[in-house]
């Protein structure tokens, strides 16, 4: 039996001359309120549902849209953050390889034709246009030639290829080194080779000068050297811009070697 019923026959029961509430009003009223709360907890079972349906659902798209964003973040990485992932930064760079010598260039002394070079005290050198000269100054305070004027046009000299031609005098401090370096191009160093040693050498040019250059190198005195495998003169050799051998003059030794220049510096 229902509520509603039940309720009505308690009504029914009660004294028909008492003064009260209407039974019809009575039991219309407790159905109302009877509908009321099936659908207040119908309502809240529902929005409990909605939540629990919204959360799951929030969550798996959270899930989804961090997984999305992790995936654009890694296909949007400039280089610049890439280079500074740990395992790019753990990796060295690679070190640059030198491509040309440690040793300086050559400088080049542009003089006038004629005008005398002081290289050492004692011994001084000047140019032509086919020529270099020498001179020295004596005990007696006199300049003498010591070599004279060598002809670069001269049918003793290799003209086939690039060549290095040396002479030298000494004082009492120092020796000297003073040629000719014949070829096209004048090579970026000139270097002289003293007690495994090297020197850089001075060129000098001068107006007309065409396919050569002179050139001039103060040097210490030689160390002293086992008998029977004396150097006899000084290996002195042309170098290109990236430190390779164009030519050399390499220097002998009594016992029939050779004192060769490096291939490369």
């Amino acid at each position: 039996m229902s509520f509603e019923d039940r309720l009505g026959e308690l009504l029914k029961d009660e004294d028909p001359h008492t003064v009260g509430p209407d039974p019809g009003a009575v039991i219309a009223g407790a159905r109302r309120r009877r509908a009321r709360r099936r659908l207040g907890v119908g309502a809240v079972a529902l929005a409990a549902a909605l939540v629990c349906g919204v959360t799951a659902v929030t969550a798996g798209n959270a899930r989804h849209v961090g997984e999305v964003a992790a995936g654009a973040g890694a296909a949007m990485t400039p280089p610049a953050a890439a280079a500074l992932a740990p395992e790019a930064a753990s990796t060295p760079a690679p070190t640059a390889t030198p491509t040309a010598s440690a040793l300086p260039l050559s400088p080049v002394r542009r003089v006038g034709v004629g005008e005398k070079i002081d290289v050492i005290n004692g011994t001084r050198i000047w140019v032509t246009p086919t020529q270099r000269c020498d001179e020295s100054r004596g005990p007696d305070g006199v300049w003498r030639s010591t070599f004279g004027c060598r002809d670069v046009t001269s049918d003793n000299l290799d003209h086939s290829k690039p060549n290095i031609y040396t002479q030298g005098a000494e004082n009492a401090d120092h020796d000297v080194l003073f040629g000719m370096f014949l070829g096209p191009v004048t090579p970026a160093r000139l270097v002289a080779f003293r007690d495994g040693k090297p020197y850089v050498v001075t060129l000098v040019t001068a107006p007309g000068m065409k396919d050569w250059a002179a050139y001039y190198v103060v040097l210490p005195h030689k160390a002293p050297e086992p008998k029977g495998h004396e150097q006899i003169g000084t290996t002195v050799a042309g170098y290109d811009a990236d430190g390779k051998l164009v030519a050399e003059n390499p220097a002998y030794r009594t016992d029939g070697a050779q004192d060769r220049a490096p291939a490369t510096l």
